[in-house]
C-alpha cells in the first residue's frame, strides 16, 4: 500500500510539473517589438565567436537567411549596400545563415562575397528562438538591445535599392 501511495504522489507531482511547464511555454511565444532581443552566441564563417549583446550601442539588423532561398539571395546586395552606407553611423548587419551544411554557406560566400558578417546557425536555433515563419526574416535591434521591428520576407525594396520606408526605419533608429 505504501508504494501505491508513493506512486500516486509522484504521478501527481509529475502531472503538476508538466502542466506548469506547458503553461509557461504557451505564454512565452516569439519576441515582439519592445521586448529585449533574445541574445545568441554563434560562430562566424571566419571562425569568430559573436554574441548579439556585444553589439549594444549599435543598431543591428539581424537577417535570417539560407543559401537555398531565392528571396534571401536576391536581397543580399541590398543588405550589403546598407551595411556599407550606414556602418559609420552605427549600423551593423548580421546575416544568420540557417543552412544545415555550413560548407554550403562558405561556398556561396566565396562566389558572392558580402562585407557584412555572416554567422552560422546550422540547427536553426536562432530562427526558433525568434519565432520565424520562414526565410528570410529581418529584425531591427536598437542600441539598447530591444527589438523594434520585424520584416517577414525580403526587405522592402525597389529594384536593387531598399524602399524609402526601410531607409526611414534605419534613419529613425540611428537618430537621423
Amino acid at each position: 500500500m505504501n508504494s501505491l501511495r508513493r506512486c500516486r504522489t509522484w504521478t501527481t507531482v509529475l502531472a503538476l510539473a508538466l502542466t506548469m511547464g506547458v503553461a509557461s511555454c504557451e505564454n512565452a511565444g516569439p519576441p515582439k517589438a519592445g521586448d529585449r532581443a533574445p541574445d545568441f552566441v554563434l560562430q562566424s564563417v571566419t571562425g569568430q565567436t559573436r554574441k548579439l549583446s556585444n553589439f549594444r550601442g549599435k543598431v543591428v539588423l539581424v537577417n535570417l537567411w539560407a543559401t537555398w532561398c531565392p528571396p534571401c539571395i536576391a536581397e543580399m546586395p541590398i543588405l550589403d549596400q546598407l551595411s556599407q552606407d550606414y556602418a559609420s553611423r552605427g549600423l551593423v548587419v548580421l546575416g544568420v545563415a540557417g543552412d544545415e551544411d555550413t560548407n554550403e554557406v562558405r561556398e556561396f560566400l566565396s562566389k558572392s562575397p558580402v562585407k557584412f558578417e555572416v554567422l552560422l546557425d546550422p540547427d536553426g536555433a536562432i530562427g526558433t528562438q525568434y519565432g520565424i515563419t520562414g526565410y528570410p526574416e529581418t529584425f531591427f535591434v536598437d542600441r539598447d538591445g530591444n527589438l523594434r521591428d520585424k520584416y517577414i520576407g525580403s526587405v522592402p525594396h525597389v529594384g536593387r535599392a531598399p524602399s524609402a520606408e526601410f531607409i526611414k526605419k534605419i534613419e529613425e533608429l540611428l537618430g537621423g
